[in-house]
């Protein structure tokens, strides 16, 4: 009787030590991809020192004397914190959410490559000002550069979320800016499915048959 309580003893403790270094384990390599607000980086694709100064609620203020400058900042900050959800609204765009999450998300794959929302992003760049193509590129540096910092200091996976989902993180293009804005505009067309009818409606009644 005592072997066996001694034995029972011996595995509740193995149990619990396991499921500690577990614990562990999991806290620092998702820790690891939190960002440190207050660290001194050094990054390339800006002409001079961009300085990203958060307030007590963490909401960033960037610095910086150009105009070009301060879009890296504001994608390098974004990407600090939000890069899973840039991901996945990237992802939502270009039909592509099922690689991650299977089945699930098979219709809306569908319906966002029907309504092609990524190409017509990618044909929306060439169409842009210089001064709206600086800020993209400049946009997509500071996202890519936050990106590249993760993956050269071996900072987690840039977000916690990935170790859920794994999935590889490509580099950010100033068509995927635009893509995320179309695809908002779509989410925000909840009456979309009413003017399609009535739009067909007037088609079949004619100028006569719709009311003014």
């Amino acid at each position: 009787m005592f072997t066996l309580f001694r034995w029972l003893l011996r595995i509740s403790i193995a149990l619990v030590v396991v499921a500690v270094i577990s614990v562990i384990g999991v806290y620092y390599f998702l820790s690891r991809s939190l960002p440190e607000y207050s660290a001194n980086l050094s990054v390339r694709g800006i002409d001079g020192t961009v300085e990203i100064v958060r307030n007590t609620y963490a909401v960033p203020n960037i610095f910086a004397e150009t105009d070009a400058d301060v879009f890296f900042g504001l994608g390098f900050a974004q990407a600090q914190d939000r890069l899973w959800q840039m991901t996945v609204l990237r992802r939502t765009a270009q039909g592509r959410l099922s690689e991650v999450f299977g089945e699930a998300t098979l219709r809306t794959d569908e319906l966002m490559r029907r309504l092609d929302l990524y190409g017509l992003a990618q044909s929306s760049v060439a169409a842009q000002d210089d001064d709206t193509r600086l800020a993209l590129e400049a946009y997509a540096r500071g996202v890519n550069a936050w990106i590249n910092q993760v993956n050269d200091d071996a900072l987690g996976r840039g977000a916690p979320e990935f170790f859920l989902f794994p999935s590889e993180v490509s580099l950010w293009q100033p068509a995927d800016s635009i893509a995320i804005i179309k695809l908002m505009a779509v989410q925000m067309s909840g009456q979309m499915e009413n003017e399609v009818r009535r739009a067909r409606l007037s088609a079949l009644l004619g100028p006569e048959g719709v009311p003014t």
